[in-house]
């Protein structure tokens, strides 16, 4: 037999398990659309709540930024774990798009309710498609589980970067709604096509979409998880995974989402602050700063996908996530409004919409504008979209990649739903916590708070460096050497 004939046998092998690649593109589309309809309402979000609701304040604008976190972080674990036990993902992904449909239908028609409850069912809404974004939990899962070891680091690399990619493309969309205004083309009753409702609705089609692609095309095939009857055999060994890399991972999680939710929760208050901006300013501008930060993001994660997820799969996710955590932690000095910068905040008076509006930031509105001093838009601008853009993705991937790999060849649903709660807890806390702390202090503590975080984060990563390695599923034991497993301890004598 040649060597052409010998490489087709292997080839023609059917015993060998591979990656169903097919299954594994269209949920990596999946997760591009999850990040598309979540991205959509972060630049929208408090200008539409200040129109219809102007006298829900910031502080319930961060409970109702909360509100999908908080939902997020029940719904990730539970459907992590209604995975493990059914042993497949169509059950729980299923639910949980038909709970975004149902929720984004809610906030398409929020202008259907009296002001004063508006607000509160704009919460209900957040929460429970909080609750179905927990999917992503699940698909991330898939994507440890059904690929080949030799294939991981490129599956969970694509889902990661398709999430970001949905992130990207959604502030264009909603910029580009944007000359639809307000309140745009009347439908029926309260209900409008304008730019606050037009994403909420595109969303819901999008769940109808995935939903039916999910359960007709998709074939689950888990060659990552090791054989059930393996597992069932009690003298099969896969050891336990280590418990202080899992720690180390969760508290970076909850870290780089804490340095996320800072972002995105005072984000547009922030810049209508600093920058004098109006509702629809903010929207536009800021809008384009964030869709810039997602563009370097998407080409960050597509160099991961390319060229270097088996670069970095190859024993380089520890510098590399540790490296993306200090490029986070420059930003944050970068753009700290520290006291040396010419500006001080001020505000304006704006008639143009026949109505006078006091557009800035005003002494009346937050207490530390006189004191507060502006940070150069030039260089908010340029740090946003080309360090921060570059530094929480570089993080993500192998962050992502290194926690599949500490828990080894076993079903990962239960702790990837964790995973994925301490980041929601993260963002459940951080916009009241931030929303308040802005409110009444200004921009600095709100800088002060993620500066810390993550240098307690880096130091960790430094620390615990020999301990946070992939967990060995076959390991050579010495004479007098054990470990343990899940039924009982494996020793060799």
């Amino acid at each position: 037999m040649n060597e052409k004939e010998k490489k087709d046998v292997v080839n023609n092998d059917i015993s060998e398990p591979k990656t169903n690649w097919r299954s594994m593109y269209m949920i990596t589309g999946f997760c591009f659309f999850d990040g598309l309809q979540y991205s959509m309402f972060i630049v929208s979000l408090w200008p539409y709540l200040n129109t219809i609701d102007p006298t829900a304040g910031a502080t319930f604008f961060g409970i109702i930024t909360a509100g999908f976190s908080l939902g997020q972080a029940i719904g990730s674990p539970v459907l992590g774990f209604w995975m493990n036990r059914v042993k497949s993902i169509k059950p729980p992904m299923s639910t949980g798009l038909c709970i975004q449909f149902v929720s984004n239908a809610i906030f398409a028609c929020l202008e259907f309710f009296s002001p004063p409850n508006r607000r509160y069912i704009m919460l209900v809404s957040r929460i429970l498609v909080g609750f179905g974004s927990g999917n992503v939990a699940v698909m991330r899962t898939y994507g440890a589980n059904a690929s080949v070891k030799k294939d991981r680091a490129k599956a969970i690399t694509m889902v990661t970067a398709c999430w970001v990619c949905g992130i990207t493309v959604g502030p264009a969309l909603q910029v580009a709604f944007a000359p639809i205004g307000y309140p745009g083309v009347k439908i029926f009753g309260a209900l409008h096509l304008d730019m606050y409702t037009a994403p909420p609705l595109l969303a819901a089609l999008i769940d109808l979409l995935v939903l039916v692609l999910l359960n007709v095309f998709v074939k689950e095939e888990y060659v990552g998880v090791v054989d059930e009857k393996k597992v069932e055999d009690p003298f099969y060994a896969l050891p336990k995974p280590k418990l202080l890399p899992i720690i180390v991972c969760i508290v970076t999680r909850f870290t780089l989402m804490f340095t996320i939710t800072n972002a995105e929760a005072i984000g547009s208050m922030f810049v209508m602050a600093m920058y004098k901006w109006t509702n629809a300013e903010a929207v536009k501008y800021n809008g384009m700063i964030m869709l810039g930060q997602s563009g370097v993001s998407l080409i960050v994660n597509i160099l991961f996908t390319v060229k270097l997820a088996d670069y970095i799969s190859n024993g380089k996710e520890r510098i590399t996530a540790t490296l993306g955590l200090v490029i986070a932690l420059l930003y944050h000095v970068i753009t700290y409004a520290w006291p040396f910068f010419p500006s001080r905040l001020d505000y304006r008076i704006d008639k143009s919409n026949g109505t006078i509006e006091y557009v800035g930031c005003y002494p009346s509105k937050y207490s530390w504008c006189s004191h507060t001093h502006q940070v150069p838009l030039w260089l908010y601008a340029f740090a946003t979209v080309f360090i921060l853009g570059l530094a929480l993705y570089v993080t993500f991937t192998p962050l992502n990649t290194l926690f599949s790999k500490v828990l080894g060849d076993r079903r990962q649903g239960t702790m990837t739903g964790i995973f994925f709660m301490a980041g929601s807890v993260a963002r459940t806390i951080g916009p009241i916590v931030v929303a308040v702390m802005f409110e009444n202090y200004g921009p600095e503590i709100t800088w002060i708070l993620p500066i810390i975080m993550l240098a307690v984060t880096v130091l960790l990563w430094i620390i615990c460096w020999k301990q946070i390695v992939p967990l060995d599923s076959n390991p050579k034991l010495k004479a007098g050497e054990s470990y343990k497993y899940d039924n009982g301890n494996k020793y060799k004598f």
